[in-house]
């Protein structure tokens, strides 16, 4: 059951399509020195440990041995899908299509349809023209050609991607009540390296990089602790809004990776890429107000 505080929801819902972008500039940073299965890994390790640090004080034996099975395997699916299937599928279509259809495949607003299957949410009429406006708006920032997208495995892994991290995001809700977003976050980690750890193994890259460098050392160390934040401010978000809602939000990512890569990497910004922020913009301005009213009409 959503609990309803969503005008924090969503401001975290914008903080968190920030730090997405941040993420993606910690990965550069560790690109120096690690290979994308060691970062996630060690990315995961170090997170892990800082969690249990920071919020292992909330755990005791009843809390532990109050997790029945199927929480701990609520913990595990959804670790796998999120850490497992989502980063290893996205992955995988980077390095078999561009980066501009997996970014616009793996970022399509599906979660509102997964909402509905999962938890029968409500779709709200109003929002649905938006919605489409915003998927307008994300070929725009791609700069997708409609005629030149071809079904391929790449293309395939990205939508598959977007459908494992959803259902990952939605399974917040199947949690206990009783547990905190901190121990809900922490226990998630705990399974967060299976995945990459089965891959390194697979792989001919070793657990450890060949060589650190001083950038390598703080991407591991920013992108470790923004993987614990991230984790929290979804856990909230999801737990808070529609899913629809918090999904088209969340586009604003493309919005700051636009400006982000302007500002600090001179990358060129195009008319039709300016138009697509707007309206993602405008339909994620657009929806949330119309959350924000509901809320008022419901009190």
């Amino acid at each position: 059951m959503l609990r309803k505080n969503k005008k924090l929801a969503i401001l975290l819902a914008v903080v968190q399509s920030l730090l997405f972008v941040l993420m993606g500039v910690w990965a550069r940073f560790m690109n120096e020195s690690f290979t994308v299965s060691q970062q996630v890994f060690w990315r995961m390790i170090v997170a892990l440990i800082i969690a249990w640090l920071l919020f292992g004080k909330t755990f005791n034996k009843k809390v532990i041995t109050s997790l029945t099975q199927k929480d701990w395997l609520i913990y595990l699916i959804r670790s796998l899908l999120y850490f497992g299937a989502g980063v290893m599928l996205v992955t995988f279509s980077v390095n078999h299509t561009t980066l501009a259809i997996v970014s616009f495949a793996s970022s399509l607003p599906f979660i509102g349809i997964f909402g509905w299957l999962m938890f029968n949410e409500r779709l709200d009429g109003r929002a649905v023209p938006f919605i489409l406006l915003s998927v307008v708006g994300l070929g725009f920032l791609c700069k997708i050609d409609l005629f030149k997208i071809h079904l391929s495995a790449g293309l395939i892994a990205a939508f598959l991607s977007i459908f494992a991290f959803d259902i990952s995001y939605l399974m917040v809700r199947y949690h206990r009540t009783k547990m905190t977003n901190f121990q809900n976050t922490t226990l998630l980690l705990c399974f967060a390296w299976i995945v990459p750890f089965i891959a390194i193994l697979l792989g001919k890259d070793g657990f450890f990089p060949g060589h650190l460098t001083v950038n390598a050392i703080i991407g591991l160390m920013l992108s470790s602790v923004f993987n614990i934040l991230n984790l929290y401010l979804l856990n909230y978000i999801f737990s808070n809004l529609k899913g629809y809602v918090a999904g088209n939000i969340l586009l604003l990512e493309g919005v700051f990776a636009l400006a982000i890569g302007s500002v600090f990497y001179s990358e060129t910004v195009g008319v039709f890429q300016i138009m697509g922020a707007l309206l993602i913009l405008l339909a994620a301005y657009v929806i949330s107000y119309f959350e924000r009213e509901e809320k008022q009409i419901d009190n």
